[in-house]
C-alpha cells in the first residue's frame, strides 16, 4: 500500500482518557480483521464505509430515497433499509436535513492526520499525553500507520496503538514497536471460542504478543470481561498461565451495551443484547485469580 494513499478514518476523539497516559487525541481506523461479539464499534468492522441510520431523527419525507442513484433505499414497516447495490457515495446525506443518515469512514492522508493532532499539542505538553491509533485495526493499514507514527516522532508526539494482534507476524514486529505504547486486546485464549466470538483463531495473535513482550517494548494488555464469553475459571486460569511469565501489566476492561443502538442504526443483529454486565464481585474475583497467579493486573474505573 502506498504510504501517500488516504485510509479511511471513522473518528477522531480528542480529550481522550482511557487510550494511554495523560490526554490523548485517538485516531479510529476503518476496518477491522476480527468481528467480536461484543463490539462496541460495528461501523469499525468493514473496510469501506457504512450508512448508519438513526430513526428516531428520520421525518420519512422520502428525498433520500429520490435522491439514490442506486435506488438501493427503500421504507419498510416505517424503517428505512439501505440495500447491498448501495456504492456509499454519500449523495442520500445531502438531502437528508434531519441528519438521519451519517457516512461511518471517510478518506484522511497521513499528512492531513498530523495537521489535526498538531492542534493538541499544547494538551499532550501539558498531560503528557500524546496520540493513539486505535480501530478497527491500525496494522491493517501498515504502511500508513507506520508513516503516520514516524511523523508523530519526528513533531515529538508521543504515540501509542491498540491492536488486537491479528496480523502477519514480519509485519507486526515491524509496525508495532514505532509506537511508544502498545495496548494490546486479548480477548479469549480456548481457540475454538475466539473462533467462535471474533470470527479468527488466535495462534497469531498470541505468537505476536509473546514476541513483542520478548522484547521488553512497553504493553499493556487489555482484557474486556465478558459474561458468559470469557470469564469462567478456566478462561481466568488459562490467561494467567499465558501472562504471568510475560510481566506485562493488564488491565481488565468490564463489557458494558453501550454499542448495542449502533448495530440498529446498521440493521445488524447484536448477538449479546441479552449479556448483564459483569458484578463487582465477579469482576474482583476475576481480577483476584490472575493477581495470584502473579499478572500485574488492574480494573479499569477502580481506584
Amino acid at each position: 500500500m502506498n504510504p501517500e494513499a488516504p485510509s479511511l478514518i471513522f473518528n477522531i476523539m480528542r480529550f481522550a482518557t482511557h487510550d494511554g497516559p495523560g490526554i490523548r487525541t485517538t485516531i479510529f481506523f476503518k476496518g477491522c480483521p476480527l468481528a467480536c461479539t461484543w463490539c462496541h464499534n460495528p461501523e469499525s468492522q468493514s473496510f469501506r464505509p457504512d450508512i448508519l441510520y438513526f430513526p428516531d431523527r428520520c421525518r420519512h419525507c422520502g428525498d433520500c430515497v429520490a435522491a439514490c442513484p442506486e435506488h438501493a433505499i427503500e421504507e419498510r414497516g416505517g424503517v428505512l433499509y439501505t440495500a447491498g447495490t448501495c456504492r456509499r457515495c454519500g449523495h442520500c446525506l445531502d438531502f437528508c436535513m434531519a441528519e438521519a443518515r451519517q457516512m461511518a469512514g471517510r478518506p484522511y492522508t497521513a499528512a492531513e492526520l498530523l495537521r489535526e493532532v498538531e492542534r493538541d499539542l499544547i494538551f499532550f505538553e501539558e498531560s503528557g499525553g500524546g496520540v493513539t491509533l486505535s480501530g478497527g485495526e491500525p496494522l491493517s493499514r501498515p504502511r500508513f500507520v507506520s508513516a503516520l507514527l514516524l511523523g508523530c516522532r519526528e513533531r515529538g508526539i508521543a504515540t501509542a496503538i491498540e491492536t488486537c494482534g491479528f496480523a502477519h507476524p514480519d509485519v507486526f514486529l515491524q509496525v508495532a514497536p514505532l509506537a511508544g505504547l502498545v495496548l494490546f486486546d486479548l480477548k479469549l485464549m480456548d481457540p475454538v471460542k475466539h473462533q467462535r466470538h471474533t470470527g479468527v483463531a488466535n495462534h497469531t495473535i498470541l505468537r505476536n504478543l509473546k514476541a513483542l513482550a520478548g522484547l521488553r517494548h512497553p504493553i499493556k494488555v487489555r482484557i474486556p470481561v465478558v459474561p458468559g464469553v470469557n470469564d469462567s475459571a478456566r478462561d481466568v486460569d488459562e490467561f494467567a498461565a499465558f501472562l504471568a511469565p510475560l510481566g506485562a501489566p493488564v488491565e481488565l476492561l468490564p463489557y458494558h451495551a453501550i454499542g448495542a443502538e449502533k448495530y440498529r442504526r446498521l440493521h445488524r443483529i447484536y448477538e449479546l443484547k441479552d449479556t448483564p454486565e459483569p458484578s463487582a464481585a465477579d469482576l474482583a474475583q476475576f481480577r483476584g485469580r490472575l493477581a495470584h497467579a502473579g499478572v500485574n493486573v488492574t480494573l479499569r474505573g477502580s481506584t
